[in-house]
């Protein structure tokens, strides 16, 4: 009986480590997924730049990439030429309040409240400032056109994958 009793037991924990293994997330998988993520944002960023800046209608390149850190905040920064010197435009979003993905003149994700912040610096400097909060969170400004409903297909992909994987 007592047989019984312990392999029964070895059993039910063998059988419960296994369940815990596959409710947990991979950490090779979710690192994957923010790879591909940060790279279709990346790709879209980089061939239709968004124009966030006040300080000028040029458009920027990215400054920092696009990253998801551990706390789970996209984050990217672009620089914008003014003049002879530059300005810095960051947004950070919590990549759990990514709602929908939007269209219009530009492509970006669009958020349930205004938990985009994005921060400016003053012209010619590198710390950022001036900081607001919106629901949208831009990525490429492809204008109007086909492009802008190709790149709406591409991040909308990208998001779902990257949520299957992610969580």
């Amino acid at each position: 009986m007592k047989k019984l009793y312990l392999l029964t037991s070895f059993t039910l924990l063998f059988a419960n480590s296994l369940f815990a293994q596959q409710q947990s997330v991979n950490p090779g998988l979710r690192a994957k997924a923010i790879i591909q993520f940060t790279r279709v944002l990346t790709e879209a960023a980089t061939a239709y730049p968004p124009q966030l800046s006040h300080e000028t209608d040029a458009d920027g390149k990215i400054d920092a990439p696009f990253r998801i850190d551990d706390k789970g905040i996209l984050s990217v920064t672009f620089r914008y030429p003014v003049g002879t010197s530059f300005a810095l435009s960051k947004m950070t979003v919590p990549v759990d309040s990514l709602k929908t993905v939007f269209n219009d003149y530009y492509v970006g994700f669009e958020c349930s409240a205004d938990v985009v912040t994005i921060s400016e610096g003053e012209v010619g400097s590198r710390e950022l400032k001036n900081s607001y909060n919106t629901m949208m969170f831009h990525i490429a400004r492809p204008g109007d056109g086909p492009q802008g409903g190709k790149i709406k297909a591409r991040l909308e992909q990208g998001l779902q994958t990257f949520r299957d994987t992610y969580k």
